[in-house]
Formats: structure tokens, sequence, C-alpha cells
């Protein structure tokens, strides 16, 4: 069943038109301990307590450091809300709007409409982020668009201090199967392939590049853990 699902997927996510964000990458990586960072999100008297970076995360502060990014991200996965193969079903009209290179005002109303609905919800969404910063830089809002930048460039500098994504050892964590190619995607590079190595990996292989890279490791433990807990351990 599982297979079948990252089937399906993929077929979705090989059609996906994202536009490309760019943010600085870690100088360095550190391997996140999984158990640490779930008790301190769920310490009320801790400086990662959830709640608290939530609120920060969504509040119109731009001081939010790495390891507070860190646990905000990774963190999520803790919470009972949390369902990591959730597929938001994006109306016809909104996806065709996504595979167009230029829009009028309208359809970045429409574009940036939508994107505060599914955040309103999926307050992680890196597509919809990205789209949204877009839609509100195609008409001039740049002040909230520079807010929503900077959430944006902390979620994936969080994603990639977490490793290098070259081999299982050092696979980057994600908490969402669609943020593995928002990553490919930021590279530069175009996924070709999925492949779901055992015990708890994805590897996402990419077209002929430069650079012969051939694919990139993502560590799915937490989130294959919390989705089996809420949803099959019963």
């Amino acid at each position: 069943m599982m297979k079948h699902f990252y089937t399906t997927l993929l077929i979705f996510l090989l059609g996906l038109s994202c536009q490309q964000f760019q943010a600085a990458e870690p100088a360095t990586f550190e391997i996140p301990d999984m158990e640490k960072i779930e008790e301190a999100v769920r310490d009320s008297r801790s400086p990662y307590y959830y709640p608290d970076l939530l609120k920060e995360y969504l509040g119109n502060d731009t001081t939010m450091n790495l390891a507070e990014f860190r646990h905000l991200y990774l963190g999520y996965a803790c919470q009972e809300d949390y369902n990591p193969y959730r597929m938001v079903e994006v109306p016809k009209h909104i996806e065709e709007m996504y595979l167009q290179t230029v829009h009028t005002e309208s359809e970045c109303d429409s574009i940036i409409k939508y994107a505060r609905q599914i955040l309103a919800d999926i307050p992680l969404d890196l597509r919809q982020i990205n789209f949204l910063v877009y839609g509100l830089r195609q008409k001039g809002e740049n002040r909230e668009a520079d807010v929503w930048e900077y959430r944006l460039k902390g979620l994936i500098q969080a994603i990639l201090s977490t490793g290098d994504g070259k081999a299982p050892e050092t696979a980057w964590y994600v908490i969402y199967p669609t943020d593995e190619y928002n990553i490919v995607n930021r590279q530069g590079f175009t996924a070709t392939e999925f492949i779901f190595v055992e015990p708890y990996f994805d590897y996402i292989a990419i077209e002929n590049n430069p650079l012969k890279i051939e694919g990139f490791y993502f560590n799915v433990k937490k989130l294959l853990k919390e989705y089996n807990r809420k949803f099959y351990d019963r």
C-alpha cells in the first residue's frame, strides 16, 4: 500500500511546476537528535516550546535563528494534527496557473488567496509559501513578501542543516515527502525517479547534470513513525 502511495506521489510531483527559490546553505550540518527535539518542543519551560515557536514564526518578527527554525520544522512532526501524507487537492484552474510563466493581476490574486487558505491550515507548506511570495511580489506587496521569504529561507536552511543528502548516513531530514522535491528543485535539478531505500530513506534520482550528481537521500524515519502511530498502530 505504501509503495503504491509513493508511486502515485511521484507521478503527481513530477508534474508540478514550482518556482525556484534561493537561500544560503548552512556552512556545516548537524544530524538532528529527534528525541531531544521532541522533548524540547513539548516542554513549556523550553525556549523551543512549540506553541511559542509557531507564534513567533507567524508574527512579523524576523529574528528567528537556525536552531529555532530546526525545532519549528522538525518539531512539527510531533504535533497531533501532523499528517505527513496529507494530499492537498489543488483546484484545476489554480494548478493551470502554476504552469504559466506570466500572470495577470487577477490571477495573482487567486494564487495569493489559495496560498493563504492552505497556509492557514498547513503553515509550513514550502510550495505554497513559494507561490505566496511570488504572487505578493507581482502585486508589489514587497513588505509582506519579504516576511514570507524570510520564513521560507529559514525552513529551507533548517532542512539543509540536517545533512548533505549525499548518503543515507547524511540524508536530509524532511517531514513531508513533497519537501524532498522542493529541496531538489532548489538545487537547480529535476527529479526523474523515486526509490524507497530500507529502512527509512527516500532517494530522489535527478536528470543528468554537469556536476555528475546522481541523486539525493532523505531521512523519513520520523515521518513513517508518526504516520504509523497515528493511522495504523490502533
